[in-house]
């Protein structure tokens, strides 16, 4: 018998199971919820990293060219932090940067263009306060000034280099005393909780400068705490 002719014999393709349009359509909308409410997580999550990752690095790169330094210059306690010329003495040989530029403001800063995007401001009368922006994008002239309280712990990572002062008029400085380049922590007690009491605690609404985050992340070996008060960019 000649199956080519036989009509009750199953022809290829047939049976085949397809779709129909309004089931398509009811699978990419499920895809469509799915996507929304996992896509800002995953999106917080890599801006998380980022932030993590470059605040550790920018750490270590801070402190090394300090210690490179030191064996050129003697100890850190005993630099001029006053000094006009303090990052071209002390910084500028040790440090691989894109460029740097002076901006006028309420303070003078100096700008510091790293290679992975980063920027870091360092006030240029003392030389002893910095804000440090993972993601250099997030840098404008007005988050250093009026807008720094809502930047702080945000876009803007406060860092304090000030071994030299063990204590001054406005404080406890014990934790900078001959120590490098360190998450801020002017004022801190070394025991209180960070996150709810003092000065720059590290909590919404401070109505001061949150200043203290940079330590709190710090002190969760780098990484963003899930209790963290505010969202990284």
């Amino acid at each position: 018998m000649n199956k080519k002719n036989n009509p009750t014999l199953p022809i290829k393709g047939r049976g085949r199971i397809a779709f129909t349009l309004a089931e398509v359509l009811i699978t990419l909308g499920i895809i469509g919820v799915v996507s929304a409410m996992t896509m800002p997580t995953l999106i917080q999550s890599y801006r998380n990293h980022v932030v993590e990752t470059r605040l550790k690095k920018v750490y270590s790169v801070m402190n090394q060219a300090i210690q490179r330094a030191e064996a050129d210059y003697g100890a850190k306690e005993l630099w001029d932090f006053e000094d006009t010329e303090f990052y071209d003495k002390y910084y500028a040989p040790y440090l691989k940067v894109l460029k740097t530029e002076i901006i006028n403001s309420n303070n003078d800063y100096r700008i510091i263009y790293f290679p992975d995007g980063s920027i870091l401001a360092m006030k240029e009368n003392v030389h002893r306060d910095y804000f440090f922006y993972p993601n250099g994008k997030n840098f404008s002239v007005e988050s250093l000034n009026e807008g720094r309280q809502k930047s702080t712990g945000v876009i803007l990572f406060p860092f304090r280099f000030a071994p030299d002062i063990e204590m001054d008029n406005q404080g406890f400085l014990a934790f900078h005393y001959r120590k490098g380049f360190m998450p801020y922590a002017h004022n801190w007690d070394g025991k209180s909780d960070i996150t709810a009491t003092g000065h720059y605690a590290c909590k919404q609404n401070n109505s001061n400068y949150p200043n203290w985050c940079t330590l709190y992340i710090m002190q969760n070996g780098w990484k963003i705490p899930k209790d963290y008060p505010f969202k990284v960019k």
